[in-house]
């Protein structure tokens, strides 16, 4: 299981309310961060990883999909970045099932509004080339190390975790 960690943007957007007590998510990637974004006026949900700032884009339609739809956006990026098909597996069954919960660091927020200011797929572009494009931008946050990066490094040595 997830904890995706929404704005209060997104969870009006979902009309859900987040439970007080979030679970320690069970990912790799850790907790989950997500905002809704408008690009060429359709509602884009960037989530990014809390532990290596891993940006991932999915449509922002049925809210009762989005786990499974989180889990298999991640999937086609960890798969573009190398990372081994048996890791893949194990990390997009366990973002499949989410627990939604408030954010709670705003260097991650301030990271999000940055990545919503360098977002500007060409058209026809997937979400998944233009999320790809934003995980090679240096973050502050990680050490000025670029997410995709950070990500590779995490699943090639996974006992090195925080």
């Amino acid at each position: 299981m997830v904890v995706l960690r929404c704005t209060r943007k997104l969870l009006r957007r979902l009309r859900k309310t987040p439970a007080e007590d979030a679970a320690t998510s069970s990912t790799l990637l850790g907790d989950w961060y997500a905002n809704v974004l408008f690009v060429y006026r359709k509602p884009i949900i960037l989530a990014v990883s809390a532990r290596t700032l891993l940006p991932v884009l999915i449509p922002a339609r049925d809210p009762a999909s989005l786990g499974p739809r989180l889990a298999a956006a991640l999937a086609e990026i960890l798969a573009a970045l190398g990372i081994p098909a048996d890791q893949i597996r194990g990390e997009q069954q366990q973002v499949a099932q989410i627990a939604l919960a408030p954010t709670s660091r705003r260097q991650i927020l301030g990271t999000m509004n940055d990545f919503d200011r360098m977002l500007e797929p060409a058209p026809g572009q997937s979400l998944t080339s233009a999320a790809l494009e934003l995980a090679q931008a240096p973050c502050g946050p990680i050490g000025m190390d670029s997410p995709d990066r950070a990500t590779v490094s995490l699943f090639a040595n996974p006992s090195d975790t925080e």
